[in-house]
C-alpha cells in the first residue's frame, strides 16, 4: 500500500465504489422480503457485530471516552440512521439501478450544501455540471411522464442528507478510528430502526429472516461494513467532493449487475439519464 495519503485515499474511494456497486443489488433481495426497515435492522445487526469484532481486534476500544467525538459520532448516527432508513424503504418501490443513479447526486448536493467554503465555491463550470446532474435527475426520476415515483423520492431524499452526515464523519474521524465511527453509528441506530420497522411495518417470521440470511450478511458484512471502513477513511485523506466524483463508476457498475443477476433491464430514461449525470459529475469536480 502507497504512503502517499492522497494515493492513498484515492485507492479507498475506487475500492469502496466496486462493493457499493453491489449494495442494491444485495439489499434489494432482503427489502423483497423482510420489508425495507426490517431488511436494513437485520443488516445492522451483521455490520454491527463485523465491526465490534475488529474495534476490539484493533485496540480502539478506549476511543468511545473521546468525549470531543461524541457530538459528532451522534450527529452522524443521525444523518446516517435517516439516510439508510429512507434508502432501504425505498427500495421497496423502486429498482436498484434507480437507487444507485439517485445517491450519485450526493456529489451534486455536496457542492450545493458544502461548496461555500472557499476551495469548493461553484465556478461557471461547476454551475454548467450541476445543471446537468440535475437535468439527468430529472430523466431517471419521471421517466417520461410528470409523476414522481414513492421510492424514488425517498432516494433522492437520502442523497440530499448524504452530504451533511459525511461532514460529520469527516469531523469524528479526525478525533476516532473509522472504527469507532461506524460501530458507533451502527450501534446506536438499532433501536431507532427496530422501532420504526415495528412500526411501520408487518414483521417477518424466522423462516423468512433465514431464508434472507446471505443477503443481510453480504449487505451488513461488505456494503455497511468493509465498504464503509474504505468510504471514511477516504473522505478522512480527500475532499468530500473527490470521493464523490470517484464514487461516479458505482451507479454504472449497479446497472449492469441490476441487468446480469435482477434481469432488470435499463429504460431509455434511465440511460439517457446517466449521460448528463456522469457528465455533470465530471464537470462539477474540475478545479
Amino acid at each position: 500500500m502507497t504512503s502517499n495519503p492522497q494515493r492513498k485515499g484515492e485507492i479507498y474511494a475506487l475500492s469502496l465504489t466496486f462493493l457499493e456497486g453491489w449494495f442494491p443489488i444485495f439489499a434489494s433481495f432482503s427489502v423483497a422480503v423482510l420489508g425495507g426497515l426490517h431488511s436494513y435492522f437485520y443488516s445492522l445487526i451483521v455490520a454491527s457485530a463485523s465491526l465490534g469484532i475488529w474495534w476490539i481486534i484493533r485496540g480502539n476500544v478506549k476511543q468511545i471516552l473521546v468525549h470531543e467525538a461524541w457530538f459528532d459520532l451522534a450527529m452522524t448516527s443521525l444523518f446516517i440512521t435517516s439516510l439508510f432508513a429512507l434508502t432501504f424503504v425505498g427500495l421497496a418501490y423502486t429498482s436498484a439501478t434507480n437507487v444507485a443513479i439517485l445517491l450519485f447526486l450526493q456529489i451534486l448536493f455536496s457542492y450545493l450544501f458544502l461548496g461555500r467554503k472557499e476551495q469548493e465555491k461553484l465556478n461557471r463550470l461547476h454551475l454548467i455540471g450541476a445543471i446537468f446532474m440535475t437535468f439527468g435527475a430529472l430523466l431517471v426520476l419521471f421517466r417520461g411522464e410528470m409523476k414522481l415515483q414513492f421510492g424514488d423520492l425517498l432516494v433522492l431524499l437520502a442523497a440530499m442528507i448524504a452530504p451533511i452526515a459525511n461532514f460529520y464523519q469527516k469531523k469524528a474521524r479526525a478525533r476516532v478510528s473509522s472504527e469507532t465511527v461506524l460501530l458507533v453509528r451502527s450501534v446506536v441506530s438499532l433501536p431507532f430502526v427496530y422501532l420504526l420497522a415495528v412500526w411501520l411495518e408487518p414483521s417477518p417470521s424466522w423462516q423468512e429472516i433465514q431464508s434472507q440470511f446471505l443477503w443481510l450478511f453480504l449487505t451488513g458484512f461488505t456494503t455497511l461494513s468493509i465498504a464503509k471502513i474504505l468510504w471514511v477513511e477516504a473522505i478522512h485523506l480527500l475532499p468530500i467532493t473527490k470521493v464523490n466524483a470517484l464514487f461516479a463508476f458505482s451507479p454504472l457498475m449497479t446497472m449492469g449487475l441490476a441487468y446480469l443477476v435482477l434481469n432488470d433491464v435499463p429504460t431509455l430514461s434511465q440511460i439517457l439519464g446517466m449521460i448528463p449525470i456522469l457528465v455533470g459529475g465530471y464537470l462539477i469536480t474540475r478545479r
